[in-house]
């Protein structure tokens, strides 16, 4: 109902007067410019450059929490800080950097291990400064920018991979895979919850086409499991969440134990007996390292003094139990798992979709991918950026129901 005194063109331009807002405009072209770098630039530059993504992403997500401070919102970001500092799984991350930083004491290699922690902390300290200054309400448009951004480096990659292969060195590709198989996830996740159907089952095909081109990758293995537990996912969220959960609990907290039954039934004649026999060997060297871990940064740097035996395994559950002992192994098992129990309590589809997301991040880590690399926690990082921006996006996926005030007698 029109106010007295004031005609409908002047509620226009008041109105008008909102939306117009120059400060407010130039935020949200700011925050287009910088959520499009990460989902569009960073996966082109991906395919070619072997820095790309540790150089580009930061750029993105700056750009990205300067538009966002510029912005009138009416969120609460120390709030949402707090509660995401205080959960269980930032509780454990949070001890478990204190355990890293701790295990500096008895490391062979303080300045290295102190670099990588740095390293790690300010990665996770500008997620969080990202995510919480991420909108409340975000706008459909910039939700489909992952979605072009997948949608033009999978075929790029593949097309590089395929016909141009001396165009870049391997390991970028191999690299381009993950990250755009990692992205590929809230990508396919908001065209799924706006049923676009056609062009979610396009960005699909063509990742697990660049899967299969390059056969070196540990990708396929990973989405494999990723889309069975998504699938799982979608027919019961809670009960794949748990199956998950007590699947990932079992290969860390058990690996040790895992690795001794495995060295005693494999055969040193295959590369993966030798792996595990190696593993074996350390245990069994001097077990007491099991409490303790050998301090921060010594997988790698053993390994190149060689001082580590070259067979020994590259994964997250080895280089987990090596460097930090058994309360590494408790306090990852624990941000694992509360992870997932908080994924569970999401919508079906987002929920379903971060799940299988996770599956997939976390197979890939257990299957001898170097998760300690800054290239590798950089596409996590953006990877849960663009997750949480499909959360804020949610709302618009159902009309909202008028007040009874509004609704007509």
């Amino acid at each position: 109902m029109p106010v007295p005194g004031i005609g409908v063109g002047s509620m226009a331009m008041v109105s008008g007067n909102r939306t117009l807002d120059p400060a407010e405009q130039a935020a949200q072209l700011l925050f287009r410019i910088g959520f499009g770098i990460l989902c569009v630039v960073l996966p082109l530059a991906a395919v070619f450059s072997r820095r790309g993504i540790v150089v580009i992403a930061p750029i993105g997500i700056l750009i990205l929490i300067s538009a966002a401070l510029m912005m009138k919102d009416s969120s609460q970001p120390g709030a949402s800080l707090r509660r995401t500092i205080t959960s269980p799984a930032g509780l454990a991350a949070l001890f478990l950097i204190g355990w890293s930083a701790m295990s500096l004491a008895w490391t062979p290699f303080p300045s290295a291990g102190a670099e990588r922690l740095l390293r790690v902390a300010a990665s996770m300290g500008i997620a969080l400064a990202a995510i919480v200054a991420l909108p409340e309400r975000m706008r459909a448009s910039n939700l489909y920018l992952p979605s072009v951004g997948i949608g033009l480096a999978a075929p790029v990659a593949l097309v590089v991979a395929t016909l141009q292969p001396d165009l870049t060195e391997p390991t970028v590709l191999d690299r381009a895979a993950v990250l755009i198989s990692l992205m590929a996830w809230p990508a396919v996740t908001w065209l799924s919850m706006k049923r676009r159907t056609v062009p979610a089952m396009a960005i699909a095909g063509a990742v697990g086409a660049l899967a299969l081109v390059l056969q070196g990758a540990t990708v396929l293995p990973a989405l494999l499991a990723g889309g069975v537990l998504l699938g799982g996912a979608l027919n019961n969220l809670r009960g794949s969440a748990m199956a998950f959960a007590v699947a990932a609990a079992i290969l860390i907290l058990g690996a040790p134990l895992i690795a001794l039954v495995l060295s005693l039934l494999s055969t040193q004649a295959s590369a993966f007996g030798r792996t595990m026999q190696v593993w074996a060997d350390i245990i069994l060297a001097d077990p007491l390292r099991l409490v303790t871990g050998h301090g921060l940064e010594t997988a790698l740097r053993n390994r190149l003094t060689q001082s580590l035996d070259s067979g020994a395994p590259t994964s997250l559950l080895f280089e987990v139990w090596y460097e930090l002992g058994v309360l590494g192994a408790l306090a990852m098992t624990v941000v694992v798992a509360a992870s997932v129990f908080s994924i569970s309590s999401l919508g079906r589809t987002l929920g379903s979709f971060s799940l299988g997301c996770m599956g997939f991040a976390f197979t890939l880590a257990i299957t001898g991918l170097g998760t300690s690399q800054t290239w590798w926690i950089t596409a996590l990082v953006v990877t849960v950026i663009a997750f949480v921006a499909v959360a804020h996006g949610e709302y618009r996926t159902e009309r909202p129901t008028a007040p009874p005030s509004l609704k007509r007698e």
